[in-house]
């Protein structure tokens, strides 16, 4: 049976149990705040976004966290290896290059195991945990939220009523319609299919760990190996073709495999371990992600490409953030309102802009050629593994500089590939800009 809370009134409700939800429950707990949190599912369950960042690491530590996840024995991940389908561009990211004092290294996981430790480490810290519990309605007195209205498995619904009440129940977004809605991006109409294999041809030494990012004519393709042996399969394509597919997602993605060289001969004498499971139409933002006594933290905010794997980052500060604004307010005044999210707000809307320009422009020609492009500035290199490490939140002066130099780099290859025509770039995405 899932655990049910006795109490029916707690300062905080926290609605969700993933990386974002049980980061934000967990730091408030830990503040000495009393935190209710109703997880939909019973852990361990599968959930894709394997691939962690550098500036996860300190946030673990934060969280009290991080020698119980050591312990797990992670696969260690210095970095990450492009390559672009039928051609010899390729781009080796180490993450040691990094500025602004990232981490030289991340972890590649199975969230089944992460999030199970991350909502066990929540209930530790003195979270009353409830999972199989299905939040049916965040509870309103005019604009502010009281509580929710929750269900524990075969249980009458019942209210708990909290001071302020997080909504972090991923895609289903329990507060967006109430907020406006989700809004797609139009310029990342992706759809994507992934199942797990039992091994892949690994490099040799530590790189063998790394994800591999496999760039193709409309997508790109994921390889992100975990210290059991296995590995995480996963393509990216337009939303189009996946809706407009023949068959099944299996068969799909199985002709995807047969066409993609690159990803083929790395998979060559495994096999696929269980079903092939896709999420459609995934990037999207909720416009509007607080109010009065209430916020969105993680993919209930926002769910950008997955290409620089920045979900489980986002999520976790998000979480982090709503937490520090949440137990200020609380420790002030005993309520929180929507000004006291506003910093917040700022500062994560300016993590997203990081992040976003860069996703964009993996699916527009210049800015992909430049990427793959050695540059004569060590700077421009710097700079771009700074954010694929994760550094988006207090960027540097440093970083800030070789971004805008990786950007004036990207228009010099943007003449240069409209003098020339078409070429493997503009041949990938259909359009030459």
């Amino acid at each position: 049976m899932a655990e049910a809370p006795a109490s029916s009134r707690f300062d905080v409700v926290v609605c969700g149990g993933g990386p974002g939800g049980s980061t934000t429950a967990t730091l408030l707990a830990r503040a000495g705040f009393s935190v209710a949190l109703f997880e939909r599912e019973r852990f361990p369950r599968f959930h894709i976004g394997e691939s962690l960042l550098p500036w996860n690491v300190p946030l673990f530590r934060r969280l009290g966290v991080l020698e119980k996840l050591e312990a797990t024995g992670p696969q260690v991940k210095y970095g990450a290896r492009f390559y672009h389908q039928g051609t010899d561009h390729a781009r080796l990211v180490r993450f040691a290059d990094a500025f602004d004092g990232a981490p030289a290294s991340a972890f590649q996981v199975k969230r089944a195991e992460l999030d199970t430790l991350l909502l066990d480490h929540a209930r530790a810290s003195g979270v009353a945990v409830s999972e199989q519990a299905r939040v049916e309605e965040v509870l309103f007195e005019g604009e502010r939220a009281v509580g929710v209205r929750v269900k524990v498995e075969d249980d009458a619904p019942r209210e708990v009523r909290a001071k302020a009440v997080v909504d972090a129940t991923g895609r289903d977004a329990l507060l967006s319609r109430r907020l406006g809605g989700r809004r797609k991006d139009p310029k990342l109409d992706r759809s994507a299919a992934f199942a797990h294999f039992s091994g892949f041809r690994r490099a040799e030494g530590p790189i063998g760990g790394d994800i591999i990012v496999v760039t193709t004519a409309d997508g790109w393709w994921w390889l992100i190996p975990f210290s059991d042996g296995t590995v995480s399969v996963g393509v990216v394509m337009p939303s189009s073709r996946f809706a407009n597919r023949p068959g099944t997602v299996e068969e799909l993605f199985e002709a995807r495999i047969a066409a993609t060289p690159e990803v083929r001969d790395h998979l060559e004498g495994h096999s696929r371990l269980g079903e092939v499971r896709a999420i459609p139409d995934y990037s999207y933002r909720t416009p509007r992600t607080s109010g009065d006594g209430f916020c969105l933290v993680g993919d209930a905010a926002c769910f950008l490409d997955p290409v620089f794997s920045s979900g489980v980052l986002l999520a976790m500060s998000s979480g982090e953030m709503a937490a520090e604004a949440i137990g200020r307010a609380l420790s002030r005044r005993g309520r929180v309102d929507a000004a006291d999210f506003r910093a917040m707000e700022r500062r994560y809307q300016r993590a997203i802009g990081r992040f976003s320009s860069f996703v964009h422009g993996f699916y527009t020609p210049h800015v992909l050629e430049t990427f793959y492009t050695d540059s004569p500035w060590p700077l421009v290199t710097g700079a771009v593994t700074t954010v694929l490490a994760g550094a988006v939140f207090r960027p540097s002066l440093k970083s800030r500089l070789g971004t805008a130099a990786f950007r004036f780099a990207s228009l010099l290859i943007r003449a240069k590939q409209k003098a020339a025509g078409a070429g493997p770039f503009e041949r990938a995405t259909g359009l030459l800009e």
